[in-house]
C-alpha cells in the first residue's frame, strides 16, 4: 500500500515542484516509510511508500528504467510474480531487481497498455511514457486500490485521494448532484464520479491513456460469458477450487513483518485460517508469523465469539479478541475533513481497535475472507433460470431453503415477493415491465428524494445505463458479474481501503483473486448453493473447519450497529434540519418519520427496523459531507458535539 499524486501539464508547462509536494504531503498517511518526486517537463510523479513486502525494502519509486525516459509509480502488489518474470525473461528482460515496481514496469515494456491483462493483484499504477509522451494509468479489475483524477483547463492531476486534487487552488470544489442522488437514494450505480463536479474516478478493470490532444479509457478485463467449468462430480469441482484458493493465500503472505488475519467467525474469514493452520502444523515458526484479530460483541445478537473460538483453538496461532471502539461523532468528522468525502459506515469504522491492535503488534498485512459472498453465494436469480427452464422441483427446493434469508421482510407488495422479484420479472421484457409500472402508478423514485432532483439528474437513465451488456446465458451470472461494476460495491472497497491506510495496513483478499473471480463465474449455480449457501466452499475446505462453522447458514446481521449510531445523541437535532432538505434534495418530514419510525421499532425489540438503516445512514453521511464541506451553501447550524459523547453499543 502506498499513495500517488501526479501532474501533467497537456500544454507542454512545466510541472510545479511545489503544488507537486504539497499534494505529496497530502498523501503522506499513506506512505511513512519513503517519499519521493521525479519531474521531467510537464511531468511530476510523486509517490509516498508503505513497505509491506520484503522485495519493497529495497523498491525506490517513482521507479525508473535504463534510459531514463519511462517512469513508474505504483500503489500495489503483483500476485502472479513467478508467472510474470518467467514470461519476462522468456522476452529476453533482464531484471536488475526482484521488486513489483520493475516487472510492472517491464511488463509495461512488453506489452504497452495491454500489460494489465497479464497481471494478478491489486494495483493502482502510473507510468510516464517519454518516447510515446503519454501517459498510462490503470487500476486492478476489482478496484482494490483506488485512483481518482480530474482534467482542469490544460493539466491533469491524480492521486490516490481526493484531497491532493485540491491542492491546486484552482480545481474548484462543485457538489456534483447526480452522484448526490445515487447516496442520498441508496441506489449507488456509477463507479467513474464522484460527489464533486469534475473529480473522476478510474474505473475497475480499465486502463487510462493521456495524451496532449485525447484522454481514452479502455476495459481490459470481463468474464468470457460463454465459460462453463464441468466436471462429473462434486470431488473433482472441489479439488479445482481447493488449488485456486490455496494458491490465492499463499501469494498473499509476502511480508517481512507479521501478518494479521481478520476471524470474524463466518465462513469465508474463518476457511483462509483454517487453511493456513493446516499448512503451517509442521511449521512451528509461522507460530509467530501469524495472529488472528476479532471484533465481540458480548450480550449483543451480533457477537460471533463461539464461532470465532472454535476456529482459534484449532491451531497455535495467537488469537486477539478485541470489542469495538464505539465510533465518535467527531470520528466521523473527522473522516470528512480529512478525506473530504463520505464518512466511513458505522460497521466499518468499529474496526478501528482491530486496525489499531494490529499495527501496534507490527503487522503491515491483514488477510480477510472479503469476495466470498460476492462470488460463492450465489444469486436469487436464479429462481428465474429455474423458471426458464422449467425446473419445478429444483426451484420449490430452493425458495423452501432461502426461506430464512427472507422471512422477516415485513412488506406485503407483491413485487418484493422473491419469487415474483427474482423468477417472475426477470422473464417478462423491459418494455413489458415498464407499461405495467406505468399502468400500476409504480415510480422507482423513493418517496424521500424530491422529485425534481431525480429527475434533474436522470437517475432513471443512469439506474438503465448501469447494466454492462453481455451475452449471459445465465441471470444468475449476470447479477454475479455485476458486483465487479456496480457503484456501491467499489464505494465499499474504497471505503474500506481508506480506513485500512490510516493504520499503515493492507488488506489482502484471497477470494478477491481473479483466478478465484474467473472460475466461481463459471461454475453451475448448484455448486455455489446446494441446500445451503457456498456448497464448492464447503466441500473443499469442510475438513479443516469446526463443524459449528462448517454448518453454519446465516450471517451476523450488523444493524444494529448502524442503528445506534444514527439514535446516538444529537442525531435526532441533525434529522430536525437537514441541509440536504434545505438544498431541495430530499423530502425532510418524510426522512424524519422514517428516522423515527426506526426508532421507535428498534427500542420495542421490532426487526423492521433493519429496513430503514442504510437509507438513514446514506442520507446521514451526505449531510455530514455537504454540512462540513460547503457551509456556505446552508443556512443550518453547526452538528451539536457534547464533550465526550460516543455513538455507545449496547443490546
Amino acid at each position: 500500500m502506498s499513495g500517488l499524486a501526479g501532474i501533467y501539464n497537456l500544454n507542454g508547462r512545466p510541472a510545479d515542484p511545489i503544488l507537486l509536494r504539497r499534494m505529496i504531503r497530502r498523501a503522506a498517511h499513506r506512505g511513512p516509510d519513503a517519499s519521493d518526486c521525479w519531474i521531467n517537463g510537464p511531468v511530476g510523479m510523486g509517490h509516498v511508500m508503505l513497505q509491506t513486502t520484503p522485495e519493497s525494502l529495497y523498491e525506490r519509486q517513482p521507479w525508473l528504467d535504463e534510459s531514463g525516459t519511462i517512469c513508474l509509480t505504483l500503489d500495489g502488489r503483483v500476485d502472479n510474480r513467478e508467472e510474470l518474470i518467467l514470461s519476462l525473461e522468456a522476452a529476453d528482460f533482464h531484471l536488475r531487481t526482484d521488486t513489483d515496481a520493475e516487472l510492472l514496469l517491464r511488463a509495461y515494456q512488453r506489452w504497452g497498455e495491454h500489460c494489465p491483462e497479464h497481471v494478478v493483484g491489486d494495483f493502482a499504477l502510473v507510468v510516464w511514457d517519454g518516447p510515446r509522451r503519454q501517459l498510462f494509468c490503470t487500476r486492478d479489475i476489482l478496484g482494490l486500490k483506488p485512483f481518482y483524477y480530474c482534467l482542469h483547463g490544460s493539466s491533469f492531476y491524480w492521486a490516490s485521494e481526493i484531497p491532493p486534487l485540491f491542492e491546486d487552488e484552482a480545481v474548484a470544489r462543485r457538489p456534483n448532484e447526480a452522484m448526490i442522488a445515487e447516496f442520498l437514494s441508496g441506489m449507488v450505480v456509477t463507479n467513474t464520479e464522484t460527489v464533486y463536479e469534475g473529480i473522476s474516478r478510474l474505473q475497475p478493470a480499465h486502463t487510462l491513456v493521456v495524451r496532449t490532444d485525447r484522454v481514452e479509457t479502455r476495459r481490459y478485463w470481463t468474464i468470457d460469458p460463454h465459460r462453463r467449468i464441468e466436471y462429473s462430480n462434486d470431488e473433482d469441482y472441489a479439488q479445482h477450487f481447493y488449488e485456486l484458493f490455496s494458491e490465492a493465500i499463499r501469494c498473499r503472505l509476502r511480508s517481512h513483518r507479521p501478518i494479521g488475519l481478520e476471524l470474524s467467525g463466518g465462513l469465508d474469514s474463518s476457511s483462509v485460517v483454517s487453511v493456513l493452520q493446516s499448512s503451517s502444523s509442521a511449521h512451528p515458526q509461522d507460530r509467530d508469523r501469524f495472529q488472528t484479530y476479532s471484533l465481540i460483541f458480548p450480550g449483543m445478537p451480533c457477537d460471533e465469539r463461539p464461532f470465532i473460538d472454535a476456529v482459534a483453538a484449532q491451531g497455535s496461532f495467537p488469537s486477539n479478541c478485541i470489542p469495538p471502539k464505539p465510533p465518535t461523532l467527531t470520528g466521523f468528522l473527522d473522516d470528512v475533513h480529512r478525506y473530504l468525502d463520505l464518512p466511513d459506515h458505522p460497521n466499518g469504522a468499529m474496526n478501528d481497535s482491530l486496525r489499531a491492535l494490529a499495527s501496534q503488534q507490527g503487522c503491515r498485512v491483514l488477510l480477510t475472507g472479503s469476495g466470498g459472498d460476492e462470488w460463492l453465494t450465489g444469486s436469487f436469480f436464479y429462481y428465474a433460470d429455474l423458471l426458464r427452464t422449467l425446473k419445478l422441483g429444483t426451484l420449490l427446493r430452493r425458495l423452501h431453503a432461502d426461506r430464512p434469508l427472507y422471512c422477516d421482510r415485513s412488506s406485503h407488495d407483491l413485487f418484493s415477493v422473491p419469487l415474483v422479484q427474482f423468477g417472475l420479472l426477470p422473464l417478462i421484457p423491459q418494455s413489458c415491465r415498464n407499461l405495467g409500472k406505468w399502468i400500476l402508478r409504480r415510480t422507482p423514485i423513493p418517496d424521500w428524494i424530491a422529485p425534481e432532483l431525480w429527475h434533474r439528474t436522470h437517475m432513471t437513465e443512469r439506474l438503465r445505463q448501469a447494466s454492462y451488456s453481455l451475452p449471459f446465458s445465465s441471470y444468475a451470472q449476470q447479477d454475479l458479474f455485476s458486483s465487479t461494476i456496480h457503484g456501491l460495491g467499489i464505494h465499499g472497497i474504497e471505503l474500506d481501503e481508506r480506513a485500512a491506510s490510516s493504520f499503515s495496513l493492507e488488506k489482502r483478499h484471497p477470494f478477491n483473486d481473479r483466478r478465484i473471480i474467473e472460475f466461481a463465474l463459471a461454475l453451475p449455480e448448484e455448486q455455489r448453493w446446494r441446500d445451503n449457501p457456498k456448497f464448492i466452499l464447503r466441500k473443499a475446505i469442510g475438513k479443516f473447519l469446526p463443524p459449528s462453522v462448517h454448518e453454519r447458514v446465516l450471517k451476523a446481521d450488523f444493524s444494529c450497529i448502524f442503528a445506534q449510531a444514527l439514535l446516538a445523541e444529537s442525531m435526532d437535532a441533525a434529522f430536525r434540519s437537514l441541509a440536504v432538505a434545505s438544498m431541495g434534495w430530499v423530502d425532510g418530514d418524510r426522512i424524519l418519520t422514517a428516522y423515527e419510525a426506526m426508532e421507535t421499532c428498534y427500542r420495542r425489540g421490532d426487526v423492521a427496523y433493519r429496513f430503514h438503516v442504510a437509507p438513514l445512514w446514506m442520507v446521514f453521511g451526505v449531510e455530514l459531507w455537504f454540512r462540513t464541506v460547503f457551509p456556505e451553501h446552508h443556512a443550518q447550524p453547526p452538528l451539536p458535539i457534547p464533550q465526550g459523547v460516543t455513538l455507545s453499543y449496547s443490546i
